[in-house]
């Protein structure tokens, strides 16, 4: 029971997978896709037998369409057919398409083996079978009974791979191949007869329209003849090989020389210069198409073409739809004819990638759309050729030279002047740049040397006035002279550092570091502001936890610490605490300057400080409007960086430069 079971089974899923063509007089001969099934081999290594085998299995799957259309597949095809002969006359298996690479047809004999016939485009020539523009099959005659035969079709190709598969006996076989041959040799001698007018034009006129028209011809003509439908052989065996082995070498030459054709009908260089950049581009792609066949990438050139055939044909057609809509008149003709063009790449392009269902219809489509496109483009070329005479052909050539040259003038002139402007904008702002910022350092130099000067100076101001007032005994002079001494020594230290500092600056700020401590720093900078500390009555903490040797320029850090130390005297109410901090990390050493504030204070506002706008102390001291910003650029000059905060009521100014390490000197912004 198992084994029946089997069998039943067996049976039924062969008839799923496979339909049994009956030959005869009255059999059509039209493609039979829906009668046949096919095997998928990814390794391209099974045989026969082994193909036989699985067909048994069930592994075969049943073709829906009447034309197959396996895609740009590196895949090889088996193709099994089966028939039953009632007509008791020779039946024949036609491939109706030739350029298909690798054919191996498969039969059995008398005595059930398989026999094998090898053909292909690039195959050599193969007497056992006919092999024109398609390839027919001698189908075995040895048993006319109802038993169904099976043969089988081992296909390879480098391109898109399409099956149109016919059956028939010999009568129906002669009428359905004169039947399409009478039709495509109709458009043949339209295609042949175009040709050599154009050609003939071109000798007259001179035109370079019709010389890219002709080649566009010629080209198309071996692509869709020679090549699609198989024509070559007419033409040699060494044509058709080179042709199958380079279609698309043809098709982009086609393509190349209908972009220029348009370039050249529509006027584009005058009517639509800013279209010269997609017409190189389209060029290009069809170019390196055309390279790609000819190193032997067939496969991928055939990926390459259904993109840029339909892309091309719509870029030129809205070209000239454009470029008509700007009166050009003629092009309507060309507006007409293109669309054809794109409707049939386009039609033919989805086709073949499956999109739509490749039939009879598709098969001959593009040949029929191709015609019909060359009529209307003669029409258009003939229109143009009657409203253009010998002279009028001359005058437009001179004017169109004119105004290319007009163009060429316009073009070369505005580059002139922009690089003229271009070239002047970036000397003055240069220049302006230049002066702002000489008068930024002059400005800062003024501040400097007022800020350095002030307090000190007041200091002994005050000094001289309460002598001049008699308030002060020669006992209290004498002490406030000593305690002054080290003040003084050092106002005429910085003076003189100050002075130098600024002759060596009139070329601009230049960072020089060197090796000090900021202990020693600070302490005699402390020295200098003890008796404004002492007139305000204030008292200052120094906390020193790390004395390691920093790496910055000496002058511009004794600015901003004599800047910062001055703006905590100035703005620390009467009685109040300024404390400094000296600490450190691995690369630096960190500075502290805290003073506590009176009112509210706006953080943000401090840390945005640019020291435009003068302020006033908690004793009425009057500053020089310096602020924090020339602070911070010294700072950030030494590889540091400046910042504000607030903490427990307390204005925090720190910041940081780098420690001196032996043998490496941090590299400082200029």
């Amino acid at each position: 029971m198992r084994s029946l079971l089997f069998l039943l089974l067996f049976f039924i899923s062969a008839a799923a997978y496979s339909q049994v063509i009956t030959v005869n007089k009255d059999l059509p001969y039209l493609s039979l896709g829906k009668s046949i099934s096919y095997l998928i081999d990814t390794s391209g290594r099974l045989t026969v037998d082994q193909v036989v085998e699985k067909e048994k299995t069930g592994r075969f799957l049943r073709s829906n369409t009447d034309i197959l259309n396996f895609g740009n597949s590196s895949s090889t095809f088996w193709i099994k057919v089966s028939y039953r002969n009632q007509s008791r006359h020779k039946a024949y298996l036609v491939l109706d398409v030739s350029s298909i690479e690798s054919i191996d047809f498969y039969s059995r004999t008398a005595a059930g083996s398989f026999t094998k016939i090898h053909t292909g485009s690039l195959a050599p020539e193969n007497p056992e079978l006919i092999a024109a523009n398609n390839y027919i099959f001698t189908l075995p005659d040895y048993n006319y009974s109802a038993v169904p035969q099976d043969v089988y079709l081992r296909l390879r190709t480098d391109n898109i791979l399409l099956v149109p598969l016919k059956m028939a006996v010999s009568e129906r076989l002669v009428e359905g191949l004169n039947s399409t041959e009478r039709v495509e040799s109709i458009y043949i001698g339209i295609l042949t007869a175009l040709f050599f007018f154009n050609i003939f034009v071109f000798i007259r006129s001179k035109d370079k329209a019709y010389f890219y028209y002709s080649v566009y011809i010629l080209s198309l003509f071996i692509y869709m003849v020679c090549y699609f439908r198989g024509y070559s052989y007419y033409l040699g065996y060494d044509f058709r090989i080179f042709v199958n082995t380079y279609p698309y070498l043809f098709l982009g030459m086609g393509s190349v020389a209908g972009i220029a054709f348009s370039r050249s009908f529509l006027n584009l260089k005058v009517l639509l210069p800013q279209s010269k950049h997609f017409i190189q581009l389209l060029i290009g792609c069809w170019i390196f198409t055309m390279i790609l066949c000819l190193l032997g990438y067939k496969s991928y050139c055939s990926m390459l073409v259904q993109v840029l055939t339909g892309t091309s044909s719509l870029v030129i057609w809205l070209l000239g739809v454009v470029v008509y809509y700007k009166g050009y008149k003629p092009a309507l003709y060309y507006i007409i004819a293109w669309a054809f063009v794109c409707l049939t790449s386009v039609w033919v392009v989805l086709s073949l990638s499956n999109v739509f269902v490749y039939s009879e219809v598709s098969f001959k489509f593009a040949p029929l759309g191709f015609i019909l496109e060359l009529l209307l483009l003669s029409l258009a070329m003939g229109d143009r050729l009657k409203n253009l005479t010998t002279e009028q052909l001359v005058v437009q050539s001179e004017k169109m030279r004119i105004q290319e040259e007009n163009l060429y003038l316009i073009s070369t002139q505005n580059e002139r002047l922009e690089k003229i402007v271009e070239s002047r904008t970036k000397s003055l702002r240069k220049m302006v740049k230049s002066l702002e910022e000489a008068n930024a350092d002059k400005s800062r130099l003024f501040s400097i040397i007022a800020h350095d000067l002030r307090s000190p100076f007041n200091s002994l101001i005050s000094l001289y006035s309460l002598n001049d007032l008699d308030l002060l005994s020669l006992e209290e002079v004498k002490m406030l002279l000593n305690d002054s001494r080290k003040s003084f020594d050092h106002i005429h230290n910085t003076l003189n550092n100050l002075l130098y500092w600024a002759q060596s600056q009139l070329k601009g700020i230049n960072t020089v570091p060197s090796r000090f401590n900021m202990r020693v720093l600070t302490n005699d900078l402390m020295l200098v502001y003890q008796p404004l500390i002492k007139r305000k009555n204030m008292t200052t903490e120094i906390i020193i936890t790390d004395e390691e040797d920093v790496y910055a320029d000496l002058n511009q850090i004794n600015l901003v610490m004599r800047n910062l130390i001055d703006n905590a005297i100035k703005f620390t109410p009467l009685g109040g605490h300024i404390h400094l901090k000296i600490w450190g990390n691995h690369n630096f050493i960190y500075i502290d300057v805290c003073n506590p504030v009176v009112g509210v204070l706006d953080i943000n506002q401090l840390a945005e400080d640019s020291g435009s706008e003068p302020s006033y102390g908690t004793s009425n001291e009057r500053g020089v409007g310096l602020g924090l910003q020339l602070c911070r650029d010294f700072v950030e000059k030494n590889n540091g960086l400046l910042k504000a905060s607030k903490e427990e009521g307390r204005v925090v100014l720190r910041f940081n430069l780098p420690k001196f390490k032996a043998g490496i000197a941090p590299t400082l912004n200029k």
